[in-house]
């Protein structure tokens, strides 16, 4: 054997020693925890047995008083159903008795009778149910004759009724004691049910505050046990593993680690690791025990790494604290890789050594270089989007002032055209004039529909909770007021609100109620209907249908597309921008929009609108009658 293997089996004597160390240092401190922590274990385990039988006890006793309270609650829930069916028969005999009695019908003694015969049987019921309350069972003994004399006086109503003597005979008289009779039972009844009121009341509170002790009882014992439990395997842990196994824990524990794990001594040597270093470094354990902890990295790293490590054992310098730096690792290939080392000085029965927890960090290195080509792309595309920003204004500004003069000329030399040479043009020449003049009025309309929607998408989003229901109304109380002689049923849900920007949702709702009254406007009498149908995910879907032009459903593709309109100019006026503006909107909104129509019987335009956590925004309507 020559020098260096001698140096080099040295050396992995050296690193098996430390190993060593740890393990008898680990070994001894367990013993000692041990044998002071007998008794302690002993003591604790007798205190948490009777502290468990105690739990138990309490927990017991709260069970059957939380069942007491809760047949109480039961009984009481019994007597205001039976007080609640006793009313309800008393009534039925009424109607059916005063129903026969008037009309002679056949058909009403039926529910008469079987009303009439379940009252004293439900009368004794309710004594039976009541045998424990005195107060209230004295209360019904008193109101039963009453009860008694009511069904007598019905029996008569209807006796008479079948002589077709009733409206002759005994109308008044028997209606007024029957109403007296009524009352009188109405007002024990209520004053009956008020009082069982309170009392559940009551027995509700008193079952909620037993039912939250027993569940805290339960609590306490389930958390007394599982500590028992988890005691208990303490010590049979304890138990079954000695100090001869923690040698072998230490190891499989070292084994299981993701990150390589290397041990430095004093002299700056390898003096041990663990599975994972190999596969990281490609060296064996053999060929790493003993080496300079340098040989895993490059060798511009190397002198760095060794006054790095050196600082740890060196007398005159502080301790030095856990750190964590990024290196290259160099594989046994000479493959250079990214890795990120956290050390940490452990002192053992021999000396001080430096552990060393290295992991290899070239996926995260990777996705940090594309996380950071993306920055570079979004700051481009927002560069662009800027740019494309100051751009549309710049357009805006030219749309609202240097188109609009031309317009203004054309529309104003037009007029003058009209007003001052009218008798120099044929009725052609008007026409043409005309025509001019209406093309500048649409014209102009059209740049005043572009830069709203150019000012509106600039806009910024003011989200706030709002009522939709109102929204509606206010936009349908405009239209109807610009042509108040036109017969339309608005039908607009009621309870309907949104979370989002009220300003541009309003754009919206005129838009499509702007739509749904221009396209109805041949019809006789229309039809306009806004409300939301919930969706099988929970959220809900808003609509505006309409029974007018309609549109084929061949071109819907068309309908958000602007200047693209399904209808000649000349039928229905328009700008093409009014759906184009909706669907701007409702995508701001995170929402969606689409259309169905079949032509000349309507059309029907659906959206949603979605918070930032994918919830419906609308909430539960009922159908509102025509307005």
């Amino acid at each position: 054997m020559n020098s260096a293997e001698e140096k080099k089996v040295g050396a992995n004597n050296g690193g098996i020693a430390v190993w060593k160390t740890l393990v008898v240092e680990l070994s001894q401190k367990w013993a000692r925890r041990y044998s002071a922590g007998r008794i302690l274990w002993g003591a604790g385990f007798v205190l948490a047995i009777l502290s468990l039988v105690a739990v138990v006890a309490i927990s017991c006793r709260s069970g059957k008083q939380l069942q007491e309270a809760t047949r109480a609650v039961t009984h009481t829930r019994e007597v205001l159903e039976k007080l609640g069916d006793i009313a309800a028969r008393l009534s039925e005999v009424e109607s059916a008795a005063r129903s026969f009695a008037i009309s002679g019908k056949q058909s009403h003694l039926s529910p008469f009778y079987t009303a009439a015969e379940a009252v004293p049987p439900q009368v004794d019921e309710l004594k039976l149910l009541l045998r424990d309350d005195p107060s209230q069972l004295r209360s019904v003994t008193e109101i039963e004759p009453v009860i008694a004399r009511h069904l007598k006086v019905m029996k008569d109503m209807v006796e008479l009724g079948d002589k077709n003597l009733f409206r002759g005979y005994g109308q008044r008289s028997l209606t007024d004691e029957g109403n007296n009779l009524m009352e009188q039972i109405r007002i024990a009844f209520s004053t009956m049910d008020k009082e069982q009121r309170a009392r559940l009341d009551q027995e509700q509170t008193a079952v909620a505050a037993k039912a939250e002790r027993v569940t805290m009882i339960s609590w306490a014992g389930s958390v007394l046990a599982g500590m028992l439990v988890l005691a208990c395997g303490a010590c049979a842990l304890r138990a079954m593993h000695g100090r001869g196994k923690a040698e072998e824990k230490l190891g499989r524990l070292l084994g299981s680690m993701p990150d390589a794990l290397v041990i430095v001594n004093a002299e700056g040597k390898i003096a041990g690791t663990n599975a994972q270093t190999g596969k990281l470094f490609g060296y064996s354990d053999r060929e790493l025990e003993g080496e300079s902890m340098a040989l895993l990295v490059p060798e511009r790293f190397r002198k760095t790494q060794r006054q790095y490590y050196a600082a740890h054992f060196s007398p005159r310098g502080g301790r030095v604290p856990e750190t964590t730096m990024e290196l290259c690792g160099l594989h046994k290939d000479g493959r250079e890789f990214p890795i990120e080392v956290s050390t940490k000085p452990l002192a053992a029965e021999k000396g001080l050594v430096v552990t060393s927890a290295i992991r290899d960090i070239t996926d995260r290195k990777r996705v940090e270089q594309q996380i950071s080509k993306l920055n570079k792309e979004l700051e481009r595309r927002a560069m662009e989007l800027e740019n494309a920003n100051k751009e549309l204004e710049a357009f805006s500004y030219s749309v609202s002032h240097d188109l609009r003069s031309p317009l203004q000329n054309i529309d104003s030399f037009s007029l003058i055209l009209m007003e001052d040479y009218a008798n120099q043009l044929d009725a052609e020449g008007l026409d043409y004039v005309q025509r001019l003049r209406g093309s500048c009025q649409h014209m102009q309309d059209i740049i005043d529909a572009l830069l709203a929607l150019s000012n509106m998408m600039r806009k910024e989003l003011l989200v706030d909770h709002f009522d939709l229901t109102a929204l509606a109304n206010a936009v349908a109380a405009d239209l109807k007021q610009k042509n108040p002689d036109r017969l339309v049923d608005w039908v607009i849900a009621e309870g309907l609100t949104a979370e989002g920007d009220a300003q541009l949702l309003r754009v919206v709702l005129e838009n499509l109620f702007g739509n749904a009254w221009k396209f109805t406007a041949n019809r006789p009498r229309a039809r306009i209907e806004f409300g939301a149908l919930p969706q099988s995910n929970g959220a809900r879907t808003y609509f505006v249908r309409d029974d007018g032009a309609g549109f084929d459903m061949a071109h819907a593709g068309h309908l958000f597309k602007p200047f693209k309109r399904l209808h000649d100019q000349s039928e229905f006026r328009g700008t093409g921008i009014g759906l184009a503006t909706v669907q701007r909107v409702i995508h701001r909104h995170q929402g969606k929009i689409w259309a169905e129509g079949v032509v000349n019987h309507g059309a029907t335009f659906c959206f949603t609108l979605t918070g930032e956590a994918g919830e419906s925004n609308g909430q539960d309507y009922h159908p509102a009658q025509p307005k």
